[in-house]
Order: structure tokens, then sequence, then C-alpha cells
């Protein structure tokens, strides 16, 4: 019988097939997904295709190799947007108190006292010879006359004036907003670190077993907190983070590819990344300025004060 020629029981010859896969062929084939023309019609649904591999397959098995390093890269992108957004919080929130509700409140407070006493009178029954027996009334006299009442009437304009200023800088600055804003993003993504950080637990207790990843879905969580990352951005990008604070993050991420990661693989190890990033949020939270100012760092120089810190702790 000609090779790729099908008999049929009736002894005639149908149309000629594919030739028929070897060994190594057929092995091929139950590892990779299915034809994407299946009959379904569901040739790019990847969740359709995922489940024609073959079970512990390598290419399953890179693929939640894969997933696993995308979990640990979202991990410290969100943790570091945390502690940006916690650090701006607490910038625009002490600007918006200081320099704008307290000194308003205050100002109010002043002109409401001045003004009871230029309009405030005073009972002159005790004086002797105020009262009219006649009628049996009593006289009252204001408590600021002549030219005391002029001046503090005067300071009552002046500090009419400067509460009008502060709440018209206060309008242009907005601090307040900026402030809710970065709450906001600090329990959002409070919520996404929480839930990244189980899933990347679920995937250390897992890792045996590709299987069962494939099942949960992988690629959905992904791109289900990347959207969300991305939702809580654009609520944000009215409100950046302080100029200062995003350039030591953006310096210290630098300096730790640099050095860190020159001739390793960018993957290897991210936890040290972690460490860095808590001991420059305390090298901020701890200044005694902040968050009226924020610290004067040099990054470099303290990297490597970190790095020996870190490495005495491991010995």
């Amino acid at each position: 019988m000609a090779k790729g020629v099908l008999r049929t029981g009736m002894g005639t010859e149908s149309t000629p097939l594919m030739p028929s896969p070897g060994p190594v062929e057929e092995e091929k084939i139950n590892e990779v997904t299915a034809d994407p023309e299946n009959e379904n019609g569901n040739g790019n649904d990847l969740s359709q295709n995922v489940k024609h591999v073959k079970k512990n397959s390598p290419l399953l098995a890179e693929s939640v190799r894969n997933a696993n390093l995308e979990y640990i890269r979202l991990g410290l992108k969100f943790e570091s947007e945390l502690i940006k957004h916690k650090l701006a919080f607490r910038y625009f929130d002490f600007r918006s108190f200081y320099f704008m509700f307290l000194p308003v409140t205050l100002l109010a407070t002043l002109i409401t006292i001045i003004g009871f006493l230029i309009s405030g009178v005073q009972n002159d029954e005790g004086s002797g010879g105020g009262a009219d027996e006649a009628t049996g009334s009593v006289e009252f006299s204001p408590l600021l006359t002549g030219s005391s009442k002029q001046v503090w009437s005067l300071v009552v304009g002046i500090l009419g004036a400067i509460s009008t200023l502060f709440n018209s800088i206060g309008r242009r600055t907005n601090y307040q907003s900026q402030a809710d804003m970065h709450k906001s993003a600090v329990k959002a993504l409070e919520k996404l670190c929480m839930t990244v950080a189980f899933e990347w637990d679920w995937f250390a207790r897992n890792a045996s077993d590709p299987e069962m990843a494939q099942e949960n879905n992988l690629a959905a969580d992904l791109k289900s907190h990347q959207a969300s990352f991305k939702a809580m951005l654009d609520a944000c990008c009215d409100s950046p983070v302080p100029y200062r604070v995003e350039q030591a993050f953006t310096v210290l991420e630098q300096v730790y590819t640099r050095q860190e990661l020159k001739n390793t693989d960018k993957n290897s190890d991210t936890a040290p990344m972690q460490f860095y990033y808590h001991k420059l949020w305390k090298e901020h939270s701890t200044y005694w300025l902040w968050p009226l100012k924020s610290p004067s760092i040099t990054i470099s120089v303290l990297y490597k004060e970190w790095k020996e810190e870190m490495n005495k702790d491991f010995e």
C-alpha cells in the first residue's frame, strides 16, 4: 500500500491523507496546543488551547514559571507604588492641614472674636447715675469707642483679606483633593498587594503541580491585577507623587540594576529590592522635617550601607 493512502474495507482508495506522524512527531503533537482552527471556532481562545496541553508537559511548566515571575514583578511594582503613595498622602495631607485648614480656621476665629468686641456693649448700671429712675431702664455703652474701634475694624478687614487670600491659594493648590486621591490609591494598592502576596504564596506551595495552576486561570488573574493597577493610576493622574520622592525611588532602582543585576538574570533575586524599598521609606518617614521637607539623601551611599546591613542579617 502506498504511504499516505487510506484503503477502505471495500478495497477502494479514498482521498490521499497527510503522512502519519512518527513517534517523535506524535509526542510533539501531544505537547502543543490544539489547531487554532478547531471545531468549536475558538482558535484564539488561550484557555481553550491550554486544555490540550499534556499534563506536566514542558510547555505548561514553562508557562507556570513565567506566571510566577510575573507575580514577583507585579508584587514588587505594587509595593513600591504603595510606599510612594503613602509618602505622597502624608506630604499633601500635612500641607492641607497646616498650610490651609489651620490658618483659615484661626483667622475666622479671630475675625469672629474681634467683631464681637467691636459691636459689643457694656452695662453702665454699676457706674452710678446710669439708670433712669423714672422709667427703670438701664443705659448701655459700646465696648470700643473712638479711635480704638476704628483700629480694630481695620484689623478685621485685614484679617478678612488674608483669609480670602488663603482660600484662593487653597483652591489653586488643591492639597486636600490630592491627599484624598493618594489615600484612595493607598487603599487600592494595599488590597492588590495582599492579593498578589497570597497568590505568590500559592505558587510556592503548588509549584510541583503545573496543571493545578492551569486550572486556576493564571492569565486572567494577572490581567485583572494589571487592569486594577491601571485604573488606580488613572484615578490619581491629576496628583503625581512629589518629584523628590519619585526621583529617590527611580535612582534606587537604577543603582540596584547597575550594581546587582549587571551580569545576572534580572529575575534571579528580587528579595533585596523589597528590603531597599522599605529602607528608603524609613529614610523619608523618620526625617525630622518630613513631610514639610524631603530629606537630602545620596542613594549610592545609602545603598552600600543597606547592602552591608542586609548581608550582616544573613550571616
